[in-house]
């Protein structure tokens, strides 16, 4: 315990350097904090060469050893750091949030099993806005309050086929999320924090945030770089729920166009076919292509 609190104090000091007190994240805060472990182990796999795949080891002066565990011990200071913000600004949650989000997570998982069946109807629809809605939600009660609600009524009006569905299904959560609901509601009501303590924590807590942002990416600007010959290991340190996001994005852009075409009257367009490339007319000795590196995502 001595060790955490020396640590949290070093990082604290090292954040505030840093002078940025804004909160740096664009996506949920437990995926970023997922996201920096995962770029800690990252590190760790691949710190040494593998045949002809090379290894972070190579850029030690920019990236050392250390840098995983280093992150790693960021990472817990933020967890800390969040910890002392929600028991000021919302006590319910760091009482009942863990719970609340592991019913969101299991209802959620439940849900997108049971609608995944290539069959388009109005359920599917529901749990898409109910996901869009909460996917950047925070820490506090009240948006956990609400997404519990969201899920669980979705999930009470498809209790049979959940069961059918998965016969391991505990229905039982539905009643749970229903209930932690009403408890973090009620008690997000009841509290009353101090304005000075609670932003003089939320600022302790974002340069912390931003000093693990800037640490995840160091490790995916260079991870870039050593595996550019290696996309499918540069993209293992990459934000997964970015790509999911503009992947969606596209697709809902794909369908609104398509609804747009249909509503003029006009056919949805499809790509003019690619002609054929002319052969070369001599072989010619080809340079050797660099594979372009992979982009990395910010967190």
């Amino acid at each position: 315990m001595a060790k955490q609190a020396k640590d949290f104090e070093r990082w604290v000091k090292a954040a505030a350097e840093l002078g940025r007190t804004d909160n740096p994240l664009n996506i949920p805060y437990d995926i970023a904090v997922r996201e920096a472990v995962a770029a800690a182990a990252f590190v760790k796999k691949y710190w040494e060469p593998d045949g002809d795949r090379p290894g972070l080891k190579r850029v030690k002066s920019r990236l050392p050893a250390s840098s995983s565990e280093e992150l790693l011990s960021i990472v817990h200071a933020v967890q800390e750091a969040q910890t002392r913000l929600l028991l000021i600004v919302d006590p319910a949650v760091a009482d009942l949030g863990e719970r609340a989000r592991f019913v969101v997570d299991e209802l959620e998982s439940a849900l997108e099993f049971l609608l995944d069946d290539d069959v388009d109807e109005p359920a599917d629809a529901q749990l898409a806005r109910i996901k869009e809605f909460h996917a950047q939600d925070g820490q506090r009660s009240s948006a956990l309050s609400q997404a519990l609600r969201d899920y669980a009524g979705l999930a009470e009006s498809l209790k049979d086929r959940l069961v059918e569905a998965d016969e391991a299904f505990d229905v039982r959560l539905i009643a749970e999320a229903k209930k932690l609901a009403e408890d973090l509601q009620r008690r997000a009501l009841e509290a009353a924090p101090e304005a000075g303590a609670s932003a003089a924590a939320a600022a302790t807590r974002n340069q912390l945030l931003h000093l693990m942002v800037a640490r995840v990416g160091a490790i995916r600007k260079t991870a870039a770089h050593v595996f550019r010959r290696h996309p499918e290991v540069a993209r293992e340190v990459t934000s997964a729920y970015e790509r999911r996001r503009r992947a969606a994005a596209r697709r809902e852009k794909a369908r609104k166009a398509a609804e747009a075409a249909q509503a003029n009257g006009k056919p949805t367009a499809t790509p003019a076919p690619t002609p054929a490339a002319p052969a070369p007319a001599a072989p010619t000795t080809a340079a050797p292509t660099t594979a372009a590196p992979a982009t990395a995502a910010s967190s």
